[in-house]
């Protein structure tokens, strides 16, 4: 039901605002995120609640009476939750107010605030964000129509213009980053840990390239199995992943873990090893950067990559501005007609 007295507000952080490596002692996993959601109830200032959280940014959609205490009841969660000193989390995370909240949240949706400008991935995942919330009963008029506005913008975008038409996704920017840093790639050994839409992504990317020598690993066995025998690659069970990294000269991670996996003491000091980490909060020790044998590229070090395939599009942008323009003038409609009646 849509309560006139509650307004949308924005608490969040995205790669624009920061590099993503400082961002990652708010990332909420899974669990965090389940956990999160389950206090906002028993909150008493936020009355609805999204939490969305990406290799690119950490946001939290929500609507309250009282702006400074929802901010204020956030902060204190996060630092309560991953145990962080207040000051920073303060410093880190932007507030937006209710027409900013729309009005970011519509270009989220359209791809235009991402990294990888036009990416269909940011749909998806502001789609089960919002069912997550949903499913806990967090989601009321308000945020329901905000999001499902919003979310069927982003799909008008992508139906409309050429906005997402040969984009990139960050997965496939990392592959690109590979054959750019190291130019004897095809003979090279790979190893991707991590099985979820990032390690897909990868591995059809270079399956398509027909790279010879792939190998998965993953925390569920099952799943690397099954694509080890689709994609016809190699299979390193999780376990022996400490032991047996530095049989391989490149390895991409791409897996959600609350501390790094991966350290200098795993490999070689003998051999030369490219790293690409994907995982937010990062998979790989910082610590690796300083070994002269390894070269390590993370989220923020392909931004220069992404840059470009943005100017690519740019022509596009005008298009779906407009789009979003007419999107936000309805919802705003709504919420105009919604008042009258209460």
């Amino acid at each position: 039901m849509y309560n006139p007295k509650m307004d949308i507000g924005l608490l969040g952080i995205n790669h624009t605002q920061t590099a993503i490596k400082n961002f990652e002692s708010i990332f909420l996993n899974k669990e965090g995120k389940l956990l999160f959601r389950e206090a906002v109830k028993s909150s008493h200032v936020i009355d609805e609640c999204v939490v969305l959280t990406t290799c690119n940014r950490v946001e939290f959609y929500f609507v309250t009476n009282n702006f400074e205490k929802a901010t204020e009841w956030i902060i204190s969660r996060l630092v309560y939750q991953k145990n962080v000193d207040k000051k920073f989390v303060e410093s880190l995370l932007k507030f937006y107010s209710s027409s900013d909240t729309i009005q970011h949240l519509f270009h989220v949706t359209a791809g235009v605030e991402s990294m990888v400008v036009g990416e269909n991935e940011i749909l998806s995942q502001v789609k089960d964000a919002y069912d997550e919330a949903l499913k806990q009963k967090l989601t009321s008029g308000l945020l329901n129509k905000c999001f499902q506005s919003a979310i069927a913008s982003g799909k008008r975008v992508r139906a409309e213009t050429e906005i997402s038409r040969g984009a990139y996704s960050v997965s496939s920017i990392a592959i690109d980053a590979i054959r750019q840093t190291k130019l004897d790639y095809f003979g090279a050994s790979i190893l991707i840990v991590g099985m979820g839409t990032m390690g897909r992504r990868c591995l059809k990317k270079l399956h398509a390239l027909a790279h010879p020598s792939i190998t998965l690993c993953n925390r569920t066995l099952d799943v690397a199995k099954r694509l080890s025998v689709e994609y016809e690659t190699g299979l390193l069970e999780y376990g022996e992943l400490a032991l047996s990294i530095n049989q391989y000269d490149i390895v991409i991670t791409a897996i959600t873990e609350r501390k790094p996996i991966i350290f200098s003491k795993n490999f070689d000091d003998r051999l030369n090893y490219l790293l690409v980490d994907l995982g937010l909060p990062r998979n790989v020790d910082p610590q690796c950067e300083e070994n002269e044998n390894i070269t390590l590229i993370n989220v923020d070090g392909l931004k220069e990559i992404a840059t470009k395939n943005v100017k690519r599009r740019q022509g596009e942008l005008a298009k779906v501005e407009l789009i979003i323009e007419d999107e936000i003038s309805r919802f705003n409609d709504w919420i105009v007609n919604k008042k009258k009646y209460v």
